[in-house]
């Protein structure tokens, strides 16, 4: 079975990565270096690819258009996400049903049944994703939303739109990194490139002009590498599940509405 995975930064992959044999694929079939990072495993008699589509809409969309859909099985979009829910704890799996762009331009719904598989799995099921283009950064910005979904992050509904153009059946699945009534240590619209890797200057000057920031930021680096650790641990489970009972090919649930 082919399987591709996306993350949209190498943080949220690094501890399923170190799990198995992941071989980079940076150049495309031209020759040409790749502007997304890709790398296959194989495991078992299902071959995964991830894929790296860095953060936000615009960049999962260019990234996905670099995929060979017609040679995928399943698509999971996963990774790190922020709780809207306050049942929700930092290192909870969660899958969705529904996804939607804060814009309201974007509407796409899981695969029912990889749901159901995620569930199995030990994910907790929830009606809706929110996929906005920004970090919601503090409790109030989130608790705003609550009433409209569950869980906020910045990729899903654009993979999941991408998967349901290519016929591919496809399902979001988060593992939370900060809870509902949880500030953010530090404002990383400001210091994170789109590849969520960090400015350093910018992080320098940010926790130079509050200190008492530091200790709040190693206590959430540790809380969102525990989430990619459980996210790691759910996948191992996850993708023989699905491998051990998918009978379809390309017949995908997914929906794609584009609101007016």
């Amino acid at each position: 079975m082919r399987i591709l995975v996306t993350f949209a930064v190498e943080a949220e992959f690094a501890p399923w990565r170190s799990r198995h044999p992941f071989v980079p694929y940076e150049f495309d079939d031209a020759g040409k270096r790749r502007d997304f990072d890709l790398c296959r495993a194989n495991m078992n008699s299902n071959e995964v690819t991830v894929l790296l589509t860095g953060m936000g809409g615009e960049n999962a969309s260019n990234a996905m258009r670099t995929i060979q859909l017609e040679l995928t099985d399943v698509c999971i979009v996963t990774g790190l996400a922020g709780a809207l829910d306050l049942s929700l704890k930092p290192g909870n799996i969660v899958a969705a049903r529904r996804c939607e762009a804060l814009s309201q331009d974007l509407k796409t719904a899981s695969d029912a049944e990889l749901v159901d598989f995620a569930v199995a799995a030990g994910a907790r099921a929830v009606d809706l994703f929110l996929t906005s283009e920004t970090i919601l950064a503090t409790a109030n910005e989130k608790q705003n939303l609550s009433t409209y979904g569950s869980v906020v992050e910045m990729e899903s509904a654009h993979v999941l739109a991408a998967a349901c153009r290519g016929q591919v059946p496809a399902v979001a699945v988060r593992a939370i990194s900060d809870a509902a009534d949880e500030d953010l240590p530090i404002d990383f619209q400001q210091i994170l490139d789109s590849r969520g890797r960090v400015r350093v200057g910018r992080l320098l000057r940010e926790l130079a002009l509050h200190p008492h920031r530091l200790p709040l930021l190693v206590r959430f680096g540790r809380q969102s590498r525990a989430a990619a650790w459980s996210l790691a641990d759910f996948l191992d489970q996850y993708i023989p599940l699905i491998a051990a009972n998918w009978h379809r090919v390309c017949s995908s649930s997914i929906e794609e509405v584009t609101a007016t």
